[in-house]
């Protein structure tokens, strides 16, 4: 004879086993699914290493547009200027690269790509001039944002192509602006090359100038 106690459990046991059975075949699958999704939803702890590259950041802890940071992350940032959009990357040795709005009249657009390389400040400011003819403005100015020293380039004239590779394609461009800067840390230096029609350029520098005193360490 099975004593009372035991009875009283095994009862409530098969009220349970057939209450379960009877939601099953009742409820809705989706509706099962909606229900142990959000079970997960609300146990799982967000993480901010999940979100794609170039995604702003969440909530208000960081502000918009600043550069994803992930495992192969610079270890400097910076703020996109709010007008300029993400482009891809069309190498493999850029961080970043960024579309800037054409200005009236110019019929191709403008980019700025992030890039880090080795070399002393003064053999890639050369590089990068000798990427021109018929230059007819060649300046070259520096500053200090944050602890780092920033070499700004400024050329302009027929660009002929080229780039941080030699198999970069070689296709010249009359009256093409470079505005560049390069930021010297403890390791490689970082490259922002802004590259496009002058006005484009032109028009681009105070969004350039905004983005360089964001720089800072990460």
């Amino acid at each position: 004879m099975i004593p009372r106690t035991t009875a009283f459990v095994l009862g409530g046991a098969l009220l349970v086993a057939a209450a379960l059975a009877l939601f099953n075949s009742s409820t809705p699958a989706a509706a099962r699914d909606t229900q142990a999704h959000a079970v997960l939803r609300a146990t799982d702890e967000p993480t901010h290493t999940d979100l794609p590259p170039g995604h702003p950041a969440i909530g208000n802890s960081m502000p918009q547009n600043v550069a994803p940071v992930t495992d192969d992350a610079p270890a400097i940032r910076w703020i996109v200027p709010t007008q300029w959009h993400v482009g891809a990357n069309t190498g493999a040795m850029r961080l970043a690269t960024y579309e800037v709005p054409r200005a009236p009249g110019d019929t191709e657009p403008a980019t700025l790509s992030v890039s880090r390389a080795g070399g002393s400040t003064k053999a890639n400011a050369e590089r990068w001039v000798s990427q021109f003819d018929d230059i007819g403005d060649d300046t070259r100015t520096t500053r200090t944002v944050n602890g780092f020293h920033i070499t700004i380039v400024e050329v302009t004239g027929t660009f002929l192509g080229g780039g941080m590779t030699p198999s970069a394609k070689a296709e010249s461009h009359r009256h093409w602006t470079l505005l560049g800067a390069i930021v010297e840390t403890t390791g490689q230096p970082y490259f922002f090359k802004l590259l496009g029609p002058a006005a484009s350029v032109r028009a681009a520098r105070p969004a350039f100038d905004t983005l360089m005193s964001t720089i800072a360490e990460r």
